[in-house]
């Protein structure tokens, strides 16, 4: 989970990947079931296929590939696509370290160049979409991930939604228990408020409707941040 895209990659650098798991359990409660639940979705839609080729984009430091160590399925290979190179670094020694590195092929850039190949057969895309700019560069993003699957294939995607000050209140005082200084809550605070997110479901949903991405569920929920598995329908738009 981590930036991509058109993203900048300031506070990415290698000063921040060593300790980026720690910061995201802090920061999202729930982050490890989310990156199972995911893990869950897709194997779901794919159960039965004893080899598949998986996208993920914005990587980050390997963790969403881990719960597939218990999932069984061994013939399955991925792609993690990671702009920062310190990031794809710890994902690397991680994925090593458990024995998945060589079936898994790291690329460090945005999603466009990643090399033409095969169609996947399912992807994820993991805290990055509310970090692009925009709704003309969220759909971009959206639609050269679609081009890249089956007709078919199940998506997993996880961003923030909405800017519900109560709920960031919530937010901050959860941050506030886990020792998070006063003065970094108040430079969060006002992240917040220069942040442009995705306005609601509806509007995730529509952007979802131009790319071609159907039936849209919801899987994890932790405050403003939810992940919901939607499918690839060539046609669907038309």
């Amino acid at each position: 989970m981590a930036h991509e895209h058109s993203v900048h990659l300031h506070g990415f650098g290698a000063d921040r990947a060593a300790h980026y798991d720690q910061q995201a359990s802090v920061s999202l409660a729930g982050v490890h079931a989310a990156y199972e639940l995911g893990v869950s979705a897709l194997t779901a839609c794919l159960d039965g296929q004893e080899a598949a080729s998986l996208l993920y984009v914005g990587l980050g430091t390997g963790a969403e590939l881990m719960p597939y160590a218990r999932f069984g399925v061994p013939g399955w290979r991925f792609t993690g696509v990671e702009p920062s190179d310190a990031m794809l670094e710890v994902a690397r020694k991680r994925l090593e370290a458990e024995g998945m590195l060589s079936r898994t092929h790291l690329h460090q850039g945005a999603l466009g160049t990643l090399p033409e190949g095969p169609l996947f057969d399912g992807a994820q895309v993991m805290g990055v979409l509310h970090h692009v700019e925009g709704e003309e560069a969220r759909v971009e993003l959206l639609r050269e991930v679609t081009r890249r699957l089956k007709p078919g294939a199940p998506l997993v995607l996880g961003c923030r939604i909405g800017m519900d000050p109560e709920l960031m209140n919530v937010e901050l005082r959860r941050l506030r228990a886990y020792g998070i200084p006063p003065e970094t809550l108040e430079q969060r605070r006002k992240q917040f408020a220069l942040m442009r997110p995705i306005e609601s479901d509806a509007a995730l949903f529509a952007m979802f409707a131009k790319v071609e991405l159907v039936t849209p569920r919801p899987i994890f929920v932790a405050l403003q941040y939810k992940v919901f598995l939607a499918r690839f329908d060539p046609g669907a738009a038309r």
